[in-house]
């Protein structure tokens, strides 16, 4: 399915009133078009057992496509195209709320996810649709980065190699909470109490670098 047959239906379906048989018309023949594309992402999952990842995937998807239906308004033609519209959302937003509240925890009470709570501190649609890197990466690129100095200085009181950016990067490249903590030598209530206040802290920082990187 090209993009521009999809761009035409998302069109058809916002000029028509809600709930009108054009637009549910227009919105049946978008949703099947985008499912029948073979361009739909697979969101970075690591840590994630292949058989909990297409069940998490299929029902991120499932809540995706109702979300275009009730919201198709919210699409803007201006600024991509329907396909990158459709993997950001499921990328930044839809399989990241299903993974986060499908993991399992740990006795601690830490998510064993690798990044979902370094990831929800980024507004999706905040982002342009088009030639965007995976938010993942746009996160990696501004911790690595560091262009103020403030993940390299930030660290746990008597442990000056436990910054926020040293535990940032692990996270994302899939530590669990117990490695980092074995790793380290730090309790992992510690780290995750020390992680916390780090991301509060941060996230205007993170989601200002992200807004103004140029793509």
């Amino acid at each position: 399915m090209d993009d521009e047959q999809l761009r035409q239906w998302a069109i058809a379906a916002q000029d028509n009133p809600p709930r009108s048989k054009a637009r549910r018309v227009a919105l049946t023949r978008l949703v099947e078009g985008i499912f029948k594309s073979g361009r739909i992402a697979y969101p970075k999952a690591p840590g994630i057992a292949p058989g909990r990842y297409r069940d998490y995937r299929a029902e991120a998807l499932q809540n995706l496509f109702v979300f275009i239906c009730q919201n198709i308004d919210r699409y803007d033609r201006d600024r991509g195209t329907v396909m990158a519209w459709v993997n950001v959302l499921l990328e930044r937003r839809f399989f990241r709320e299903v993974a986060r509240t499908k993991y399992e925890t740990t006795e601690e009470g830490f998510p064993k996810s690798t990044n979902g709570d370094l990831m929800s501190i980024c507004d999706p649609e905040e982002i342009p649709y088009e030639s965007v890197p995976l938010l993942s990466d746009c996160v990696r690129q501004c911790i690595e980065e560091d262009l103020d100095g403030l993940f390299g200085q930030k660290y746990i009181r008597k442990y000056p190699r436990a910054t926020f950016q040293y535990i940032a990067l692990r996270r994302l490249d899939g530590y669990q909470w117990q490695e980092i903590s074995e790793e380290l030598g730090i309790r992992v209530s510690t780290l995750g109490d020390f992680y916390q206040r780090c991301l509060k802290s941060f996230s205007s920082h993170i989601k200002a670098y992200i807004r103004n990187l140029e793509y």
